[in-house]
């Protein structure tokens, strides 16, 4: 497997324990035609859902409170769309080592770096052919607290933007 690859599944890998730990499952939509690389979902109350499209990245740590990263203008466009389910994008940093990516013993696993999150609903149309640099907050931590949050809102109707 390519790094590239194993960058991307590392990335689906991150999303599934963060919703796991939430109580929370992760499909993936087959194909990927509509830059949702899977849908988080609960099965309970409503049964909220928040569609993903998930990247990895080692270009570096976040600086002025946000991860600065280049998106594709097709994934850009996908996903700051008006949909019915909200979108987001999951950035996850990690190592430029690959022998960094995690550690191991009998009493842990811990992947590393973290991963953030930001809706692009509403984004503005861009004159840019290939990508626009997208400001991810760092404020944005995918973990299972705000992922439950995120879920209410959804379930309440509200917008995660």
């Amino acid at each position: 497997m390519t790094p590239n690859l194993q960058m991307e599944q590392y990335s689906l890998t991150y999303v599934r324990a963060v919703a796991n730990g939430a109580g929370l499952q992760v499909t993936r939509p087959e194909p990927d035609v509509d830059s949702v690389d899977g849908v988080i979902s609960s099965t309970t109350g409503k049964r909220p859902r928040i569609d993903f499209q998930a990247k990895a990245t080692t270009l570096g740590m976040p600086r002025d409170g946000n991860v600065h990263f280049p998106l594709s203008i097709k994934n850009y466009n996908d996903l700051r769309a008006e949909t019915i389910s909200p979108r987001i994008l999951v950035v996850l940093l990690m190592p430029k080592d690959i022998d960094d990516w995690m550690t191991q013993s009998e009493e842990e696993l811990c992947l590393r770096y973290c991963a953030y999150w930001l809706c692009l609903e509403g984004y503005p149309d861009t004159t840019n052919s290939t990508s626009v640099t997208v400001e991810v907050p760092t404020a944005n931590i995918l973990n299972v607290d705000q992922l439950t949050s995120m879920m209410g809102k959804v379930e309440r109707g509200e917008s995660l933007c």
